[in-house]
């Protein structure tokens, strides 16, 4: 009965504990474009017992994003949407509010562009130059595809250019949610 009362009626304690907010139910034609956080801190009290003993791990922070619409939605965090073991009380959540940027991802057929930075050594004319392919497919958010017209390459140094040769670069995806599509 000793130890029971320990526990159960110990001196409260308080802990505060950075949890990450778990989405769930996305639309799988949609993409989470950006979040405002992507963790929540937990204001937690209980015995002083369970408090040591309570991992990051035992808690959940889920979302429920299957009413979602594209564009931004916030969902307030609410008792419900955390699972606590135990014992312990949630006394606060900061913030209290995540707003989460959908898209419906899209293909998009964009021409690419070399990202040249830098001097061209003096000796040196920049006679011709070639990229393939000359197109690439990007799957990424409807929006922000619309907009773009173009994709670059990452940057490419004048200054390290001899009298003829190739370069392999990559694709400067930027945001990082961008992909190539598979057969491009």
């Amino acid at each position: 009965s000793g130890v029971w009362f320990s526990v159960s009626k110990g001196v409260d304690s308080r802990a505060t504990l950075e949890i990450p907010v778990v989405y769930m139910n996305r639309d799988p034609a949609m993409e989470i474009v950006k979040t405002s956080g992507n963790t929540v801190s937990l204001e937690l009290e209980g015995s002083g017992a369970l408090i040591k003993s309570i991992k990051p791990d035992q808690i959940q922070v889920k979302l429920d994003l299957s009413n979602s619409k594209v564009g931004t939605n916030s969902f307030t965090i609410t008792r419900e949407s955390i699972s606590l073991p135990p014992g312990i009380i949630l006394k606060g959540v900061t913030p209290p509010v995540v707003d989460v940027d959908l898209d419906v991802l899209i293909t998009k057929k964009l021409p690419v562009q070399i990202d040249w930075v830098g001097k061209l050594p003096d000796h040196f004319i920049l006679n011709k130059t070639t990229v393939k392919p000359k197109t690439v497919e990007i799957i990424g958010g409807k929006r922000m595809l619309e907009k773009m017209s173009t994709i670059y390459t990452e940057k490419v140094p004048l200054n390290n250019l001899e009298a003829n040769g190739t370069i392999t670069v990559n694709l400067a995806l930027n945001p990082a949610s961008l992909k190539t599509a598979s057969d491009s």
